[in-house]
This record gives C-alpha cells, structure tokens and sequence, in this order.
C-alpha cells in the first residue's frame, strides 16, 4: 500500500503520528486481498482559520473503486480517527458487494422462509 499523508497547518506530533500509522495498519489488514502496488492512500490534514477547524480528507484508491471521506471538527486527533473509522466503514461495504452477500444472503434468507412455512 502507498501512503502519502500531508500536513497543511497542523504542526505533527507523536501522538498524531502514531494515530495515523495504526489506523493505517489496521486499514492494511481489510485491504490484504488487493495487491498493494495498487492500493493508494492519500490523507490531507489541515486546519482552516478563518473557521476555527480541522478538516482531514482521505482518499482511497482500490483496483474496484475509489474511496473517499472527510471529516471536519475542532479537534485534530478527533477528526483524523473519525475520518479513518468513516474510510474503513465504506471498505467493509465494497468488500461486501464484491462478496455479492445481497445476493446470496437473500437468496438463503427466502429459502429458509419456504422451508419454515
């Protein structure tokens, strides 16, 4: 996986790079199906003065598709943990339309209901 992660106004810390580098860790392990020459990660942090507020955006390009989330608020350390839960909710989504689960789940679910009938 490539990551390039990019601070506008935001001076790093420790404690923010380590955030960054677990979630990223973590995000690593739902995507261990892709080939990681393929799988892109770009994060941008930056702090907006004039509205008193951190913005991270993160965006995820897959061989499928192309992911993206952002997430504003007061705090950094908040908004960057928001923005990678937001980014790992819509990997697990297209994990489960690549699966086809609708599909089959649904497909089984009637089955059952005929069965009990």
């Amino acid at each position: 996986m490539h990551v390039h992660f990019s601070y506008h106004h935001v001076s790093r810390n420790p404690q923010l790079d380590h955030t960054v580098s677990s979630h990223v860790e973590k995000l690593k392990k739902f995507l261990v199906r892709f080939s990681p020459d393929l799988v892109h990660l770009r994060g941008i942090l930056e702090f907006n003065s004039p509205h008193h507020e951190a913005v991270c955006s993160l965006n995820l390009w897959l061989p499928t598709a192309r992911i993206h989330a952002r997430e504003r608020g007061a705090s950094v350390l908040t908004v960057v943990q928001a923005s990678f839960r937001e980014l790992e909710e819509q990997v697990k989504r297209h994990k489960r339309v690549l699966r086809r689960e609708g599909v089959w789940k649904r497909r089984r679910h009637a089955k059952f209901r005929r069965e009990t009938s």
